[in-house]
């Protein structure tokens, strides 16, 4: 009988760091829980927080030279830290669309230069938008939002180039992962507007973090540089 491919990429966790894998479950499994009995508890968003900037850590560990990632990390950090703790949810969008920019430069591997276009086009293209009378958060979340779809197609592009490397499907299943919390994200929005029923929005907040959380860990393993350090002597996943 044929053994499923999920079946298999299960099996290949046995090959991840224990230590890591229980800190990514306890906290994940400590916030749902959280999230469930007590909705309104201040330590969760501690947690998630905390879980966010862990993946910063692992990627700095595990993959020392892959810069790009973990710049790719900071900036959803960073982003992650002007959403939770600030009212400044443009700024927050406009910070995310620099993580997505970061993913889409490592993936197909354009020079470092490329970011410092970018951060003039992006500027330019939110003056205009200014100028123009729209609304800016709308104008920058297009911009995220066409990364965002980018970067899933490229990783559904890789994964099928070279399926069986477990770092393309983390980026396959990450991405995948953040697009159905983004689609949770407009959802609340919609929803607090109100063209959508208010009682969906306890349900799609719950499911943001469902599925934003195992994106970053997924996300954070994407990397197709080898190992560095003492992880480098290890198995490496394939």
């Amino acid at each position: 009988m044929r053994v499923p491919t999920w079946w298999k990429d299960y099996k290949r966790l046995s090959y991840i760091d224990p230590i890591w894998l229980f800190i990514w479950i306890a906290i994940y499994v400590t916030f749902l829980l959280s999230d469930i009995f007590f909705p309104n508890f201040w330590g969760s968003a501690v947690i998630k927080y905390v879980g966010i900037f862990l993946c910063i850590v692992y990627a700095h560990q595990k993959y020392r030279d892959d810069y790009t990632l973990q710049l790719a990390l900071l900036f959803t950090f960073l982003a992650d830290t002007i959403l939770v703790w600030t009212p400044f949810t443009l700024a927050g969008v406009y910070v995310f669309s620099f993580a997505q920019f970061m993913h889409l430069s490592r993936l197909t591997k354009l020079p470092n230069i490329s970011l410092c276009i970018y951060a003039c086009g992006i500027s330019f293209f939110f003056a205009l938008s200014i100028i123009f009378g729209l609304e800016p958060i709308y104008a920058i979340a297009t911009v995220y939002g066409l990364e965002l779809i980018c970067n899933l197609v490229i990783s559904v592009k890789n994964w099928r180039q070279n399926s069986k490397q477990f770092s393309t499907r983390c980026a396959f299943y990450g991405f995948l992962a953040f697009i159905c919390c983004d689609i949770c994200v407009a959802l609340r929005f919609v929803a607090l507007d109100g063209v959508l029923p208010a009682f969906l929005i306890p349900t799609v907040s719950f499911l943001v973090w469902v599925f934003y959380y195992p994106s970053q860990v997924l996300i954070a393993n994407s990397s197709t540089m080898k190992p560095s350090g003492k992880v480098a002597k290890n198995k490496q996943i394939r």
